[in-house]
Protein backbone atom coordinates (compact mmCIF):
# COMPACT_ATOMS: atom_id res chain seq x y z
CA UNK A 1 0.00 0.00 0.00
CA UNK A 2 1.20 3.52 -0.73
CA UNK A 3 2.75 4.95 2.44
CA UNK A 4 1.56 8.48 1.69
CA UNK A 5 -1.98 7.20 1.23
CA UNK A 6 -1.77 5.25 4.51
CA UNK A 7 -0.37 8.25 6.33
CA UNK A 8 -3.18 10.48 5.11
CA UNK A 9 -5.76 7.90 6.20
CA UNK A 10 -4.27 7.73 9.69
CA UNK A 11 -4.11 11.53 9.91
CA UNK A 12 -7.72 11.84 8.75
CA UNK A 13 -8.89 9.30 11.31
CA UNK A 14 -6.98 11.11 14.04
CA UNK A 15 -8.54 14.43 13.14
CA UNK A 16 -11.98 12.82 13.11
CA UNK A 17 -11.42 11.46 16.60
CA UNK A 18 -10.21 14.85 17.80
CA UNK A 19 -13.20 16.57 16.22
CA UNK A 20 -15.59 14.03 17.75
CA UNK A 21 -13.96 14.48 21.13
CA UNK A 22 -14.33 18.24 20.85
CA UNK A 23 -18.01 17.82 20.03
CA UNK A 24 -18.57 15.53 23.00
CA UNK A 25 -16.58 17.84 25.23
CA UNK A 26 -18.71 20.78 24.14
CA UNK A 27 -21.92 18.86 24.92
CA UNK A 28 -20.64 17.89 28.36
CA UNK A 29 -19.53 21.43 29.06
CA UNK A 30 -22.77 23.07 27.88
CA UNK A 31 -23.31 26.64 29.00
CA UNK A 32 -25.06 26.60 32.40
CA UNK A 33 -28.34 28.39 32.89
CA UNK A 34 -27.71 30.94 35.65
CA UNK A 35 -30.71 31.17 38.02
CA UNK A 36 -30.70 34.12 40.43
CA UNK A 37 -32.26 33.35 43.80
CA UNK A 38 -32.12 34.01 47.52
CA UNK A 39 -32.68 31.65 50.43
CA UNK A 40 -36.32 32.51 51.17
CA UNK A 41 -38.26 29.29 51.66
CA UNK A 42 -40.77 29.92 48.85
CA UNK A 43 -38.00 30.76 46.38
CA UNK A 44 -35.94 27.69 47.32
CA UNK A 45 -38.97 25.44 46.87
CA UNK A 46 -39.70 26.75 43.38
CA UNK A 47 -36.09 26.98 42.18
CA UNK A 48 -35.17 23.51 43.43
CA UNK A 49 -37.95 21.86 41.43
CA UNK A 50 -37.01 23.79 38.29
CA UNK A 51 -33.33 22.94 38.76
CA UNK A 52 -34.04 19.23 39.14
CA UNK A 53 -36.14 19.11 35.98
CA UNK A 54 -33.66 21.15 33.95
CA UNK A 55 -30.68 19.05 34.98
CA UNK A 56 -32.19 15.57 34.95
CA UNK A 57 -34.88 15.74 32.25
CA UNK A 58 -33.45 18.32 29.85
CA UNK A 59 -29.71 17.80 30.49
CA UNK A 60 -29.38 21.53 31.05
CA UNK A 61 -26.66 22.45 33.58
CA UNK A 62 -27.75 25.02 36.14
CA UNK A 63 -25.66 27.49 38.09
CA UNK A 64 -27.30 28.97 41.17
CA UNK A 65 -26.54 32.66 41.77
CA UNK A 66 -27.42 33.81 45.29
CA UNK A 67 -28.26 37.51 45.61
CA UNK A 68 -30.59 39.93 47.39
CA UNK A 69 -33.84 40.53 45.55
CA UNK A 70 -32.89 43.93 44.14
CA UNK A 71 -29.60 42.57 42.83
CA UNK A 72 -31.47 39.66 41.21
CA UNK A 73 -33.49 42.01 39.03
CA UNK A 74 -30.41 44.04 38.21
CA UNK A 75 -28.37 40.95 37.32
CA UNK A 76 -31.06 39.51 35.04
CA UNK A 77 -31.57 42.88 33.35
CA UNK A 78 -27.83 43.15 32.64
CA UNK A 79 -27.59 39.52 31.49
CA UNK A 80 -25.25 38.54 34.33
CA UNK A 81 -27.94 36.02 35.34
CA UNK A 82 -30.35 34.39 32.92
CA UNK A 83 -33.54 34.08 34.94
CA UNK A 84 -35.14 34.51 38.37
CA UNK A 85 -38.20 32.61 39.58
CA UNK A 86 -39.41 34.72 42.50
CA UNK A 87 -40.93 37.87 41.01
CA UNK A 88 -43.90 38.99 43.10
CA UNK A 89 -46.38 41.16 41.21
CA UNK A 90 -48.13 43.52 40.99
CA UNK A 91 -47.21 45.24 44.26
CA UNK A 92 -44.29 43.64 46.11
CA UNK A 93 -41.72 43.86 43.32
CA UNK A 94 -43.54 46.39 41.18
CA UNK A 95 -40.84 49.04 41.64
CA UNK A 96 -38.06 46.65 40.58
CA UNK A 97 -39.93 45.53 37.47
CA UNK A 98 -40.77 49.11 36.52
CA UNK A 99 -37.11 50.10 36.88
CA UNK A 100 -35.81 47.32 34.62
CA UNK A 101 -38.87 46.62 32.43
CA UNK A 102 -37.09 47.45 29.16
CA UNK A 103 -34.46 44.77 29.80
CA UNK A 104 -36.61 42.04 31.38
CA UNK A 105 -38.72 39.36 29.74
CA UNK A 106 -41.80 38.20 31.65
CA UNK A 107 -41.52 34.45 31.08
CA UNK A 108 -44.83 33.77 32.81
CA UNK A 109 -46.71 33.21 36.07
CA UNK A 110 -45.51 30.18 38.05
CA UNK A 111 -48.26 30.28 40.65
CA UNK A 112 -50.85 32.66 42.10
CA UNK A 113 -52.21 33.32 45.58
CA UNK A 114 -49.14 34.87 47.17
CA UNK A 115 -49.81 37.21 50.08
CA UNK A 116 -47.76 39.62 52.16
CA UNK A 117 -48.72 40.94 55.53
CA UNK A 118 -48.08 41.27 59.23
CA UNK A 119 -49.08 38.44 61.53
CA UNK A 120 -49.30 37.60 65.21
CA UNK A 121 -49.39 34.21 66.96
CA UNK A 122 -52.90 32.80 67.33
CA UNK A 123 -52.57 32.91 71.13
CA UNK A 124 -52.61 36.74 70.97
CA UNK A 125 -56.31 37.50 71.63
CA UNK A 126 -58.08 38.70 68.50
CA UNK A 127 -60.30 40.84 70.71
CA UNK A 128 -57.19 42.90 71.53
CA UNK A 129 -55.28 42.71 68.24
CA UNK A 130 -57.14 42.08 65.01
CA UNK A 131 -55.80 44.86 62.79
CA UNK A 132 -52.65 46.85 62.11
CA UNK A 133 -54.32 49.91 63.62
CA UNK A 134 -54.63 48.04 66.95
CA UNK A 135 -50.84 48.05 67.34
CA UNK A 136 -50.96 51.71 68.34
CA UNK A 137 -52.93 50.91 71.52
CA UNK A 138 -50.66 51.61 74.50
CA UNK A 139 -51.24 48.19 76.08
CA UNK A 140 -50.55 46.40 72.77
CA UNK A 141 -47.51 48.55 72.01
CA UNK A 142 -46.01 47.61 75.37
CA UNK A 143 -46.53 43.88 74.85
CA UNK A 144 -44.90 43.87 71.41
CA UNK A 145 -42.05 46.04 72.74
CA UNK A 146 -42.82 48.69 70.09
CA UNK A 147 -41.33 46.45 67.38
CA UNK A 148 -42.53 44.94 64.13
CA UNK A 149 -40.04 42.18 63.37
CA UNK A 150 -38.93 42.37 59.75
CA UNK A 151 -36.62 40.62 57.31
CA UNK A 152 -33.88 41.86 54.95
CA UNK A 153 -33.97 45.64 54.39
CA UNK A 154 -34.74 46.92 50.92
CA UNK A 155 -37.00 44.07 49.81
CA UNK A 156 -40.53 44.62 48.57
CA UNK A 157 -42.20 43.47 51.78
CA UNK A 158 -39.98 45.73 53.86
CA UNK A 159 -40.64 48.72 51.63
CA UNK A 160 -44.37 48.10 51.93
CA UNK A 161 -43.96 47.69 55.70
CA UNK A 162 -42.17 51.03 55.96
CA UNK A 163 -45.04 52.66 54.08
CA UNK A 164 -47.49 50.88 56.40
CA UNK A 165 -45.76 52.25 59.51
CA UNK A 166 -46.31 55.78 58.18
CA UNK A 167 -49.78 55.22 56.76
CA UNK A 168 -51.13 54.03 60.10
CA UNK A 169 -49.22 56.61 62.14
CA UNK A 170 -47.34 53.91 63.99
CA UNK A 171 -44.11 55.90 63.76
CA UNK A 172 -45.77 58.68 65.75
CA UNK A 173 -46.75 56.06 68.33
CA UNK A 174 -43.10 55.02 68.66
CA UNK A 175 -43.37 51.69 66.85
CA UNK A 176 -40.46 50.80 64.58
CA UNK A 177 -39.74 48.23 61.91
CA UNK A 178 -36.74 46.08 62.87
CA UNK A 179 -34.67 44.79 59.95
CA UNK A 180 -33.14 41.33 60.12
CA UNK A 181 -33.38 38.37 57.72
CA UNK A 182 -35.83 35.55 57.16
CA UNK A 183 -33.76 33.41 59.52
CA UNK A 184 -33.66 36.21 62.09
CA UNK A 185 -37.41 36.73 61.87
CA UNK A 186 -38.03 33.00 62.33
CA UNK A 187 -35.66 32.85 65.30
CA UNK A 188 -37.48 35.75 66.96
CA UNK A 189 -40.81 34.06 66.28
CA UNK A 190 -39.52 30.78 67.73
CA UNK A 191 -38.44 32.52 70.95
CA UNK A 192 -41.77 34.30 71.26
CA UNK A 193 -43.74 31.11 70.65
CA UNK A 194 -41.71 29.24 73.28
CA UNK A 195 -42.65 31.76 75.95
CA UNK A 196 -46.08 32.68 74.55
CA UNK A 197 -44.85 36.26 74.17
CA UNK A 198 -46.54 38.76 71.89
CA UNK A 199 -44.80 39.46 68.58
CA UNK A 200 -45.66 41.02 65.22
CA UNK A 201 -43.74 39.72 62.19
CA UNK A 202 -43.60 40.55 58.51
CA UNK A 203 -44.67 37.33 56.80
CA UNK A 204 -45.90 35.98 53.51
CA UNK A 205 -47.75 33.02 52.07
CA UNK A 206 -46.72 30.47 51.02
CA UNK A 207 -44.46 29.78 54.01
CA UNK A 208 -43.96 26.70 56.15
CA UNK A 209 -44.18 28.73 59.36
CA UNK A 210 -47.99 28.64 59.11
CA UNK A 211 -47.86 24.85 59.31
CA UNK A 212 -45.53 24.89 62.30
CA UNK A 213 -47.21 27.65 64.32
CA UNK A 214 -50.82 28.84 64.37
CA UNK A 215 -50.60 32.44 63.12
CA UNK A 216 -53.10 35.14 62.15
CA UNK A 217 -52.71 37.91 59.58
CA UNK A 218 -53.65 41.36 60.83
CA UNK A 219 -56.32 43.21 58.88
CA UNK A 220 -54.87 45.88 56.60
CA UNK A 221 -57.72 48.32 56.03
CA UNK A 222 -55.55 50.73 54.05
CA UNK A 223 -54.21 48.00 51.78
CA UNK A 224 -50.63 49.20 52.07
CA UNK A 225 -49.25 45.65 52.17
CA UNK A 226 -51.01 44.74 48.93
CA UNK A 227 -53.49 42.06 47.98
CA UNK A 228 -53.09 38.73 46.21
CA UNK A 229 -49.82 38.43 44.31
CA UNK A 230 -48.71 36.36 41.32
CA UNK A 231 -45.23 34.87 41.28
CA UNK A 232 -43.48 35.33 37.93
CA UNK A 233 -40.34 34.12 36.20
CA UNK A 234 -38.33 36.99 34.70
CA UNK A 235 -35.60 36.37 32.16
CA UNK A 236 -32.88 38.29 30.41
CA UNK A 237 -33.41 39.52 26.86
CA UNK A 238 -31.20 36.72 25.55
CA UNK A 239 -32.84 33.91 27.51
CA UNK A 240 -34.84 32.41 24.63
CA UNK A 241 -31.94 32.73 22.17
CA UNK A 242 -29.35 31.17 24.45
CA UNK A 243 -31.58 28.58 26.12
CA UNK A 244 -34.59 27.86 23.86
CA UNK A 245 -35.56 24.49 25.39
CA UNK A 246 -35.15 25.74 28.96
CA UNK A 247 -37.27 28.79 28.10
CA UNK A 248 -40.08 26.57 26.79
CA UNK A 249 -39.96 24.58 30.02
CA UNK A 250 -40.05 27.73 32.16
CA UNK A 251 -43.08 29.01 30.22
CA UNK A 252 -44.82 25.70 30.97
CA UNK A 253 -43.63 25.55 34.57
CA UNK A 254 -46.73 25.93 36.78
CA UNK A 255 -47.27 25.11 40.43
CA UNK A 256 -50.15 25.50 42.85
CA UNK A 257 -49.85 27.41 46.10
CA UNK A 258 -50.40 24.17 48.04
CA UNK A 259 -47.49 22.58 46.14
CA UNK A 260 -45.10 25.30 47.26
CA UNK A 261 -46.34 25.12 50.85
CA UNK A 262 -45.88 21.34 50.93
CA UNK A 263 -42.40 21.55 49.40
CA UNK A 264 -41.38 24.06 52.07
CA UNK A 265 -42.82 22.01 54.91
CA UNK A 266 -41.16 18.81 53.66
CA UNK A 267 -37.81 20.55 53.22
CA UNK A 268 -37.99 22.10 56.66
CA UNK A 269 -38.70 18.68 58.15
CA UNK A 270 -35.76 17.26 56.16
CA UNK A 271 -33.21 19.76 57.50
CA UNK A 272 -33.68 22.07 54.49
CA UNK A 273 -32.88 19.37 51.92
CA UNK A 274 -34.67 21.17 49.10
CA UNK A 275 -32.88 19.14 46.41
CA UNK A 276 -34.06 15.84 47.86
CA UNK A 277 -37.59 17.09 48.38
CA UNK A 278 -37.73 18.50 44.83
CA UNK A 279 -36.70 15.13 43.38
CA UNK A 280 -39.42 13.32 45.31
CA UNK A 281 -42.02 15.88 44.30
CA UNK A 282 -41.22 15.71 40.59
CA UNK A 283 -41.12 11.91 40.49
CA UNK A 284 -44.43 11.75 42.39
CA UNK A 285 -46.15 14.09 39.91
CA UNK A 286 -45.67 12.63 36.42
CA UNK A 287 -48.63 14.53 34.97
CA UNK A 288 -47.18 17.86 36.04
CA UNK A 289 -43.83 16.86 34.58
CA UNK A 290 -45.46 15.87 31.29
CA UNK A 291 -47.14 19.27 31.05
CA UNK A 292 -43.91 21.09 31.86
CA UNK A 293 -42.01 19.25 29.16
CA UNK A 294 -44.47 19.94 26.35
CA UNK A 295 -42.57 21.31 23.30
Amino acid sequence: MNRSFLKSCVLGATLSVVAFGATVGTAVAAEPLKIAHNNWADVMATVSVAKYVLETKLNQPVKMVNADIGIQYQSVARGDADVMLGGWMPVTHGAYVAKHKDKLVDVGVIYAGGKNGWAVPAYVPESEVSSIADLAKPEVKAKIKSIVQGIEPGGGLMRASEATIKAYGLDAAGIRLQSSSEAGMLAALQRAQSGKEWIVTTVWSPHWLFQKWPMRYLKDAKGTLGGEEQIHAYGSQNLATNFPRATTFLKNFKLELKDVEQLQADAQAANNDYDGVAKKFVEANPQKLKAWLQP
